[in-house]
């Protein structure tokens, strides 16, 4: 158990808990084909590729194609377990394998050609399990086999040579080969280490000291040219280019605390800068710095996702952008981005009293010294470190101490000018650590004195210019301690919680600032931003406004900061950043960057601004940059070394040397913001064509394809007009954090402009595109970045045109067109014939229509309505206007015009001009030569219109209507006596309607008591039934009454006699018991009939509606008609499937029912022979339908079309009325509201449908 001080040794350099180096891991789960990652190298394209136990895997960032062995295609891989892999400089593929020989990929044609063990060819491989590959310079591939013998491959003849070494026993299990600075050819074997000459001469074996054979799996060269060996037991030896022994690094040649992590060495990695990357077989990655002779020890540990994918490794890789690629037997393979070990970790390690106590690190502070103050939660309490060497004191409260820290859960650290150190806890108050001193002084909540702190839990400390500590409570807003004082000054909240202007604008005060023009601002935890005046000792409120773009982000305000040009910046929680503009104090405006800016969270943790006066700030989802200049965020997640769980609010401070420090929910983050690069794409490549979200395969697999290469070394995309889908996929090989790269294209010859997308979509679609050559371009960049500019890559595209846009097709064209101008041509010159034929025969017909106009005695008129000129053909001659008018114009017509007729001649004139009528038409009088009055009749239209649609042109004829007019006016004579005998006739008529509405109101009278006496006459057979009926149980009932009677009397007698028996009463007893059964069951039966009967009479006489079940009703009507219905001979059969409950009228119900049934009765079987009756009775979704049928003789077309006429009857005379069916229709449709559909021919029976809502 710790003390509330637990002091704790200086560590060395490679300190548990202390993390610069991030690996991201990728499995199975990821894609790639088993577990085991081999061996790997990368290609001249950029592609990873990972050879495993089960298949080959190239990798692009994002996905893994995975290539096997497919004893159905020549063409693919020969074995899946690949030991041996070599990037050749064509950017083909050498591929060794354990069973199946050497393998070549073509990366132009997606290929493999095999090359396998015949004994029978010395060319051929020596073996199918091909151990190691090695290219060197010359471009020369060395193959090692199991049965030792080394080989060359011959490129031109694709035969494989024996080398100068032969076959060598020793050579069986070569793991490693290595050609180093001097040419010379390094071989690691189990059963030796050897060397041999570029050309294969000279080879010899080199020994330990010890003069004992090196098992040996990885070999290595430095840039001093030093060799480095790593064996399977025995550690590690370094070698000069000769082969003498330098040193061994193993169990006994290190110190302890700085030995070689893992002795058993599977692969070896030199760098640039001489640092040795080791990967041992049980305890993980190690690099070596061979300079200070010290190793920095990377295990894997399963609580923590950021380390090696295993602690058994087998293969190492440094890729082309300096990415480190780290393989293990079980786990798939690590990679390591360098530039993220610009962010250091401290994490917590479970059981290591030299780490954190807990992985929450709420809040930091950084002393000058470069050590950090750590508030831990989780018990942790506060926790004194040295980010280079880890904990170097941990302070927890111990309630037999009374110096000990007052509670464990530390919410901020702070240092005063006296060089005090000040925790503020939650549930413990203040805490004061002076300098020099380990016992902390405690300021705590006292009910009995209200100058004590204002509650034990505070949120946040800050000191001002004035020496003044302000400490915000979490539910009693602010107190102020000056300096030197030892009482507190309280700002308490609202007790109503309205913004006043005396009091604090919440009760959780979780930042405090102060800036350069001495105003203090608090930032509240929900209640938005105050500025406090202290002049005044007064409050001024700022609230997030959604209508105010001025006001700030939101009312939940995490983190504060002041930079270095006294400007105010403000984080939140949810709302972003909102910076105070420098301008606006007196009535505060704020501006603010959220995610649409590019922030990768709202959730702001802390602020702090480096050496360059950017911002960094830390949030939910990792750690932001800001350029404020740019006004453009970069953010770097967990991929980049950040904390994957994000940052706690105000957990920042500042060590020496400008390294910024953000505590957060997995531990601490350290980095300097000098040191933080960019990691930028390679130029993207495209890496898969689909048509119809199909993958195309290449040509020399399907005739049909449109590619023949790999799209990724130039293939030409060539379409087909009809294949209108086409997608291409793309990737830029950023292998550490591929989620962070945005990417944009544009099909040149299609899209106007480039469009962007993100990893997630990393495909450009198009459909439908016009024949014509097209080229895609591609780029990529890093989120927040520029794009690389002339780093597009291109894709050519060609859409071939259809069968009907080929070049011969536009030639046919061309020559259809000649054919269709000569064709038009000719038409032409026909229709010039046949205009001057036109033209002749419009001269003709103009001849003729003046000779019409003549022979009808019309005028022809033609006015110019804007000059209002008129011209004139076969003038009326008797018409003065023709004679006296000074010209010819509208205006020298008009006087002519009858003074009465002219309102009504200038009204139609203008309702036609101005569009109201169709033409105009008036008939007026005018002037005649001998000064007397001629009615005329003018007609005519507007024939010609402006560009704006007026009138500009109005033809007609003028007709002389005199004769028309005096007829007229004879006409009228005779109407006005023809009237006055309409008049008389019509009193005549009156009178005579009058006795026909009489008679047909007694015949409508009659109408109705025929009804009624049909009502009575049903009501009166229904009485009868039930009479009918009720006698047999009643007469039942009397019989078995009697005999009881006499059976009583004869008991009587006896017992009076003196001669009764057990016997006789018994008998009694027995009669007694039957006779009662028996009446009791009539008289229940003939109770039944009496309230059906009541039932269905109440229904007959009443038209009212009520719910009821349709079937039971018409079931009871069948009872009540049961006497009629027993003397026929005839079977009644009612249907009702399932049951069918609605709202009607019984009543009408029960006439309909009774009328359908006699009117059978009666007309369907005349001669007596049994028949069928049906009715049946349904519901269809809300409508009810009645079916009711017969097989009786049927009706002919005559009386279908009359049934439901009143009195009408085929049996007149026989007792029927003629009005059963007449009531019937009337009650299904207006009672029931529905309809009655009748079908029926002679010999066909008879079937009525009724259908009504219910």
């Amino acid at each position: 158990m710790l003390f509330a001080c637990c002091p704790i040794q200086a560590l060395a350099d490679s300190v548990p808990g202390i993390e610069r180096m991030h690996f991201r891991t990728y499995g199975p789960a990821q894609g790639l084909s088993q577990a085991t990652a081999r061996v790997m190298v990368q290609d001249r394209s950029g592609f990873i590729w990972i050879g495993t136990q089960d298949g080959l895997s190239r990798f692009d960032g994002y996905e893994f194609r995975v290539y096997k062995a497919d004893r159905d295609d020549p063409w693919s891989l020969s074995q899946n377990h690949v030991l041996a892999l070599a990037a050749d400089a064509d950017g083909s593929l050498w591929i060794g394998t354990q069973a199946g020989g050497l393998n070549h990929y073509d990366p132009l044609l997606d290929r493999f050609v095999s090359y396998r063990a015949d004994p029978a060819r010395h060319t051929a491989i020596a073996s199918n399990q091909v151990t190691a590959l090695l290219l060197d310079r010359d471009d020369r591939l060395w193959v090692a086999n199991s049965v030792g013998r080394m080989q060359w491959l011959d490129r031109a003849r694709a035969e494989l040579v024996d080398t100068p070494v032969g076959t060598q026993p020793a050579l069986r299990m070569v793991r490693s080969m290595l050609q180093t600075a001097d040419g010379g050819i390094w071989l690691g074997a189990r059963d030796g280490l050897w060397r041999v000459e570029a050309d294969g001469s000279g080879l010899r074996e080199l020994r330990d000291r010890d003069n004992a054979a090196l098992d040996v799996h990885a070999l290595a060269q430095a840039p001093d040219g030093d060799v480095w060996v790593g064996v399977a037991e025995n550690g590690l030896y370094r070698l000069d280019e000769d082969g003498r022994f330098i040193e061994h690094y193993g169990e006994s040649s290190n110190s302890a605390d700085n030995a070689l992590p893992d002795r058993a060495v599977r692969a070896l990695l030199a760098d640039a800068d001489g640092s040795l990357w080791i990967a041992g077989n049980s305890r993980g990655l190690a690099r070596l710095d061979p300079a200070r002779r010290h190793f920095t020890h990377y295990p894997h540990d399963p609580a923590r996702d950021h380390t090696v994918a295993a602690n058994r490794l087998s293969a190492l890789l440094r890729g082309r952008m300096g990415t480190l690629f780290v393989g293990s037997w079980a786990n798939g393979f690590s990679v390591h981005d360098p530039r993220t070990e610009a962010f250091t970790r401290i994490e917590s390690i479970a059981n290591d009293a030299r780490t954190l106590p807990s992985r929450q690190a709420m809040t930091v502070w950084g002393d000058p010294d470069g050590t950090l103050w750590a508030g831990v939660l989780e018990g942790g309490g506060l926790v004194h470190l040295d980010p280079a060497h880890g904990v170097l004191a941990r302070f927890t409260h111990d309630p037999q101490v009374a110096g000990s820290l007052s509670h464990d859960f530390v919410q901020f650290i702070t240092r005063t000018r006296d060089g005090s150190l000040w925790i503020a806890t939650m549930g413990g108050g203040l805490n004061r650590l002076r300098p020099g001193s380990s016992q902390f002084e405690h300021f705590r909540h006292d009910p009995a004195d209200d100058r004590s702190l204002a509650e034990d839990s505070i949120l946040y400390l800050y000191e001002d210019r004035a020496g003044t500590l302000w400490a915000g409570t979490l539910s009693k807003g602010l107190d102020e301690l000056c300096a030197g004082c030892t009482e507190f000054v309280h700002h308490p909240p609202d007790p109503l919680g309205a913004d006043s202007a005396t009091h604090i604008g919440g009760e959780a005060v979780g930042n405090i600032v102060e800036t350069p023009a001495g105003d203090l601002w608090l930032g509240l935890r929900s209640a938005g931003l105050n500025r406090y005046n202290r002049s005044t000792r007064t409050f001024e409120h700022f609230h997030h406004d959604r209508k105010d773009p001025g006001s700030i982000g939101s009312d939940a305000i995490s983190t504060m900061a002041v930079d270095s040009r006294g400007e105010l910046w403000i984080g939140t929680q949810g709302g972003g950043i909102s910076h105070l503009l420098p301008e606006s104090e007196a009535a505060p405006r704020f501006e603010t960057f959220g995610s649409k800016q590019g922030i990768a969270a709202e959730a702001i943790g802390a602020i702090a601004e480096d050496a360059e006066g950017r911002f960094w700030i830390s949030t939910t989802s990792g750690i932001s940059r800001f350029d404020r200049e740019r006004e453009r965020f970069i953010n770097f997640g967990p991929n980049d070394g950040t904390l994957s769980s994000g940052y706690w609010i105000n957990g920042t401070t500042r060590l020496p040397g400008g390294l910024i420090v953000f505590s957060g929910l997995e531990g601490i983050s350290i980095f300097d913001p000098l040191r933080v690069s960019l990691r930028q794409p390679q130029k993207p490549l495209a890496t898969r064509l689909l048509l119809q979200n199909i993958p195309v395969q290449l040509r020399w697999r399907d005739p049909a394809s449109p590619l023949d290469v790999s799209l990724w070394l130039g293939g030409r995309i060539d379409l087909d007009h009809d294949q209108d889908n086409v997608t291409i996929e793309f990737a830029a090989f950023d292998f550490a954090d591929p989620e962070s790269i945005r990417y944009s294209y544009r099909l040149e010859g299609h899209d106007p402009q480039w469009i962007e997308t993100g990893a997630n979509r990393r495909f450009a679609t198009y459909t439908d595109l016009a024949a014509g050559s097209y080229r895609l371009l591609l780029r990529a960049r890093r989120d927040g970045t520029d794009w690389l500019q002339g780093q597009e890559q291109s894709v050519d595209l060609r859409v071939a045109p259809s069968a009907w846009a080929s070049p011969i097709a536009y030639f046919s064209y061309f020559l259809a067109t000649a054919l269709l101008i000569s064709l038009i041509a000719l038409q032409a010159r026909a229709t010039l014939r046949r205009r001057e034929a036109v033209q002749e025969a419009i001269r003709q017909s103009e001849e003729r229509l003046k000779l019409s106009l003549w022979g009808s005695g019309g005028e022809l008129w033609d006015i110019d309505l804007r000059t209002r000129s008129m011209v004139r053909d076969n003038m009326l001659m008797n018409l003065a206007v023709n004679v006296e008018a000074a010209g010819d114009s509208i205006d020298s017509y008009e006087p002519f015009i009858h003074a009465e007729d002219l309102p009504h001649f200038k009204t139609a004139l203008r309702a036609h001009l101005k569009g109201h009528t169709a033409a105009f038409e008036t008939t007026y009088r005018a002037l005649g030569v001998k000064h007397d009055w001629i009615w005329v009749i003018s007609r005519g239209r507007l024939v010609e219109r402006d560009a704006s649609g007026h009138g500009v042109r109005m033809a007609g004829t003028t007709h002389d209507i005199s004769a028309l007019k005096n007829a007229e006016d004879a006409l009228r004579r005779l109407n006005e006596e023809l009237e006055q005998r309409v008049e008389r006739r019509t009193a005549d008529l009156r009178s005579a309607n009058a006795d026909l509405q009489q008679a047909l109101d007694r015949l409508t009278l009659t109408q109705r008591q025929l009804v009624e006496a049909e009502k009575l006459a049903s009501l009166g057979a229904l009485v009868a039934g039930i009479a009918h009926e009720i006698n047999t149980p009643i007469g039942v009932s009397v019989t078995a009454a009697s005999h009881l009677t006499e059976e009583a009397g004869r008991i009587s007698r006896l017992l009076a006699a003196g001669e009764l028996k057990r016997s006789d009463l018994e008998r009694f007893a027995n009669a007694a018991q039957d006779s009662s059964q028996m009446i009791l069951r009539n008289l229940q039966r003939a109770d039944r009939l009496v309230r059906s009967f009541k039932q269905v009479a109440v229904d007959q006489s009443s038209e009212d509606r009520r719910i009821v079940d349709l079937g039971a009703a018409i079931e009871e009507i069948l009872t009540t008609l049961g006497p009629t219905l027993k003397k026929s001979p005839h079977r009644i059969d009612l249907v009702c499937v399932e049951k069918v409950v609605c709202e009607t009228a019984p009543g009408a119900l029960y006439q309909i029912i009774t009328n359908l049934l006699m009117n059978s009765l009666i007309h369907a079987f005349p001669d007596g022979q049994p028949g069928r009756i049906g009715i049946t009775v349904a519901r269809h979704a809300e409508t009810i339908a009645i079916e009711y049928e017969d097989n009786g003789v049927g009706m002919d077309e005559v009386a279908c079309a009359r049934i439901f006429d009143p009195f009408f009857t085929t049996r007149r005379g026989s007792g029927g009325s003629g009005l059963g069916m007449h009531i019937v229709y009337n009650l299904v449709t207006q009672v029931l509201g529905g309809t009655i559909v009748v079908d029926s021919a002679p010999g066909s029976g008879f079937r009525l449908s009724i259908c009504f809502k219910g």
